[in-house]
């Protein structure tokens, strides 16, 4: 009985592995993307639920030895051997933080079906394991258990310790810069990043049977560039770009407060947080800004913003809810499914997106109506995946659609293009301020949908009371959008052939990649 109490609470601990390497193991640089740090709540979940799967593992064991005969213990010891493929999957999670190809990048590598493929051959391969050599592989599995049993000590005393030593004062927002009073000041800027937005697949290789009218509508009242260059490959590296004006090579967290970032060029890398912003200057020219963020704290980093709301990346560690009552279950439906699939539907994570994506839209539409804010920027966290929606019912309700369901995200921003669209019409907003929609980076797993790739972002601005678009085609890197909006701002830059001509002066100073 106590080898059989040490196996069944060794297995329930390394069952809860991943989440007890979320709790105990982020290290400094994990805490930049984190909103707040692990609470005591989510320690307390995670020692209840080892116990309480402990004491069922063990009163199930015991009651098979003492009413099944020995003939048929052997059900028993490949029902243990099969239930190893749960913390066999813990193990694999937390290993895949070193090594990507355990996780999601391996479709991208196998798609769908081959990581099905793959799947199923280690499922098979296992289970004649459990059936041919169960007696042995039973045993050494069990003697592999009692010898990690200290492990359980570490956890929970570690778990107890954070949890009486929780204190998220580092995590907090910077102070906002007090109002000014010149409100409806004009020109007002509204800036969307649209996180991983594709322009080739939006303008030129476009599902048929995805509509998207209103940025079909919105690109024929603008100056649509169809030759718009990201900053960089991907967020950490474009938005720092964006927001300061100057092309970045790479990006260090350090901690929850600070970004350390090496400019092109540059020799050593330099705070984020001390180097002029694009909110700084808009604010020293008389305008209120506003950031509305998705990613990067940039509450706690960026000075100049007189309203400022952020929201994290959906991860399995911070989709879980915030009190006992809901992290405890979810903690455990979390072991049976990852970011992007669940045998559930929508994982934990598609649920937490569609919470931040529709906070940000509210929090978005509150600004964008809101006349006394002059320069703001909204960073949306579609069509970046999770992939959350389904074009066909117009529902909430996609799931289990890693690539293809991109596209179901592209229709979600279309929607979202014409919320603004109307609720800044009702609010006599629309007309007067210069709006753009871009990107900071392509569809990075295009090649995996329909086997092509394109460099290119959408880039479409539609200035103050345009009603008639124009094209621009000549190549240049985004990266200028900093100082053409400051331009706006300043009033050098008011129509759209004001804006084309800017783009001619000024392209060639940055190079497209």
């Amino acid at each position: 009985m106590r080898r059989d109490l040490a196996i069944a609470f060794s297995l329930a601990n390394i069952c809860y592995l991943r989440i007890w390497s979320e709790l105990l193991t982020y290290r400094w640089s994990d805490a930049y993307l984190m909103k707040l740090p692990p609470g005591p709540a989510d320690y307390a979940a995670v020692m209840v639920n080892v116990l309480i799967l402990a004491l069922v593992l063990f009163g199930l064991v015991t009651l098979a030895r003492r009413y099944l005969s020995k003939r048929a213990f052997m059900l028993v010891e490949v029902a243990f051997l099969l239930f190893l493929a749960l913390p066999l999957n813990a193990i694999r999670s937390v290993l895949s933080n070193r090594f990507p190809y355990l996780k999601s990048p391996l479709f991208a590598v196998l798609g769908t079906r081959g990581v099905a493929l793959l799947a199923l051959t280690i499922a098979c391969a296992g289970l004649f394991i459990a059936v041919r050599y169960h007696r042995r592989a039973a045993h050494i599995a069990g003697s592999i258990l009692v010898a990690v049993l200290p492990f359980c000590a570490i956890t929970f005393a570690q778990a107890i310790w954070k949890a009486a030593h929780y204190n998220p004062t580092a995590y907090a927002s910077r102070p906002l810069e007090p109002l000014l009073a010149a409100h409806g000041k004009t020109p007002r800027v509204l800036w969307f990043i649209c996180d991983e937005w594709d322009y080739r697949l939006t303008f030129v290789d476009r599902n048929p049977a995805i509509p998207m009218p209103e940025i079909d509508r919105l690109r024929s009242v603008s100056l649509f560039a169809d030759h718009a260059h990201p900053p960089g490959p991907e967020t950490p590296i474009s938005l720092p770009g964006y927001f300061t004006g100057r092309l970045v090579k790479s990006v260090e967290y350090d901690g929850p407060r600070e970004l350390q970032v090496t400019y092109r060029g540059a020799g050593h890398a330099v705070p984020w947080s001390r180097q002029p912003n694009v909110f700084e200057s808009a604010y020293g020219m008389g305008f209120n800004t506003a950031l509305v963020g998705w990613f990067h704290p940039g509450c706690r980093i960026l000075n100049g913003l007189t309203f400022c709301e952020w929201w994290e990346l959906a991860m399995q560690h911070n989709s879980m809810g915030h009190t006992f009552g809901t992290i405890l279950p979810d903690q455990t439906r979390s072991l049976f499914e990852t970011t992007l699939f669940s045998p559930f539907g929508q994982s934990l994570s598609l649920h937490q997106h569609i919470g931040v994506y529709h906070d940000i839209l509210n929090t978005g539409l509150s600004i964008a109506t809101d006349p006394k804010y002059g320069f703001m920027v909204v960073h949306l966290p579609i069509p970046h995946a999770p992939n959350i929606y389904d074009p066909r019912t117009g529902q909430f309700t996609l799931s289990n659609s890693p690539i293809h369901g991109y596209w179901g995200n592209l229709a979600l921003l279309d929607r979202t293009v014409g919320v603004f669209r109307h609720a800044m019409k009702a609010a006599g907003t629309w007309d007067n301020t210069v709006v753009l929609f871009t990107s900071d980076h392509p569809y990075r797993e295009s090649e995996a949908l329909d086997g092509k790739s394109d460099p290119r972002i959408p880039y479409i601005l539609k200035m103050a009371s345009q009603e008639n678009g124009i094209v621009y085609s000549q190549p240049f890197n985004a990266i200028l959008t900093e100082d053409l909006l400051l331009a706006v701002l300043r009033g050098e830059v008011s129509t759209p052939a004001d804006a084309a001509g800017w783009l001619d002066r000024n392209r060639t100073r940055v190079p497209v990649n």
